[in-house]
């Protein structure tokens, strides 16, 4: 990638050009002046870089010089160009701060769209820049305005690096085509995912992605970033469009099929306008509250499982697995359900886990 300052090395400045004509063609500024009819103060400003060559300018030019006055705009055009550059070279170095708290080394890792592997600073910046779609770092956008006012809910929480990951889901769903969204058909593609929760998640990935685009729902499962701490989120990027991310938060199989119903709540039941992030830590509100229940009941129905659980003495394979065959779910999802109530310890039963 060449720097910005290399620009230099190739472009002219108008004012030289024009210069060095007068010279080789025994022309005063004034001969100029009286043969153009342009005052002869403009013509040593465009020779000094002040004044611009204008269009009008360019074809007096070209009458003089018989040099065409594509020529004159086009050189115009270039140097205007580099004295942009230049300036836009002092910001990305000012805009270096912000590789501090962005997980780069990370996203390049994980080959992102424009994320090219590097450790030069000006590299970075300009790469970040086409990252986000946007011609400055220090930008602000009614998504990272959302994320701040959530970053009170967990202290060690990066909005830059979370940001990062949101952002590569966004350049993810555009990549994806979804029917308009509908909230009664996302209705019945539940129903229809529900029926894949006695299989790994990531074996079902592409079908649940199927399934959701015909509720107008984009799927992106990317695992997290450093001080990110999010197991998922939800929000409308339209009013045609949603997207729901899950991250790998935590390793297990149970808590991805979770955090799949729980955003899905999210977007059924709540805000159209709202960004709901489940995060790994944090008081949850009564919006929270109501998207952990739906997504229990989805998986098992509350009163089902705990009838069941008042029957049962002493737990053993057999019967999580006989509870867990009789309801079409993961028997890694009923050891889940029984470690988040506290009935048995986050060591018991692992081995009915699936591990990420």
């Amino acid at each position: 990638m060449k720097k910005v300052n290399n620009v230099e090395e190739y472009v002219i400045a108008p004012g030289n050009t024009l210069k060095e004509l007068l010279e080789s063609n025994d022309m005063t500024q004034l001969d100029l002046a009286d043969k153009t009819g342009i005052n002869k103060k403009t013509i040593n400003e465009i020779i000094k870089g002040k004044a611009p060559i204008t269009p009008v300018t360019a074809l007096k030019l070209e009458y003089v010089f018989h040099i065409p006055a594509s020529f004159w705009n086009n050189l115009e055009s270039k140097y205007r160009e580099r004295l942009e550059r230049q300036k836009d070279l002092e910001s990305i170095k000012k805009e270096e701060k912000y590789l501090e708290n962005i997980p780069y080394l990370e996203m390049s890792k994980r080959n992102w769209n424009y994320i090219e592997k590097t450790k030069d600073p000006f590299e970075k910046v300009i790469n970040l820049r086409k990252f986000f779609s946007v011609a400055s770092l220090s930008f602000d956008t009614e998504l990272k305005r959302k994320l701040a006012f959530h970053k009170n809910e967990t202290k060690e929480i990066s909005l830059e690096a979370l940001y990062c990951w949101l952002r590569y889901g966004e350049i993810k769903a555009q990549e994806i085509e979804c029917s308009k969204f509908n909230i009664e058909q996302l209705k019945k593609q539940v129903v229809e995912i529900r029926k894949l929760v006695n299989a790994p998640f990531l074996k079902q990935y592409n079908k649940i992605q199927e399934l959701l685009k015909k509720g107008g729902v984009a799927l992106i499962y990317e695992p997290h970033l450093p001080k990110t701490y999010m197991n998922g989120v939800s929000y409308k990027v339209s009013c045609d469009k949603a997207i729901i991310m899950i991250s790998d938060k935590g390793k297990r199989d149970d808590i991805l099929w979770f955090t799949l119903f729980h955003e899905l709540a999210h977007l059924i039941k709540h805000g159209k306008k709202e960004l709901f992030i489940d995060q790994e830590e944090g008081q949850k509100n009564t919006i929270e509250i109501e998207a952990d229940n739906y997504a229990k009941n989805i998986l098992i129905k509350d009163s089902i499982y705990q009838k069941w659980k008042k029957q049962i003495l002493r737990y053993t394979d057999e019967i999580i697995l006989n509870f867990a065959k009789e309801n079409h779910v993961s028997a890694g999802i009923v050891v889940g359900r029984l470690q988040k109530d506290g009935i048995l310890s986050w060591n018991e039963f692992n081995h009915f886990i699936w591990k990420i």
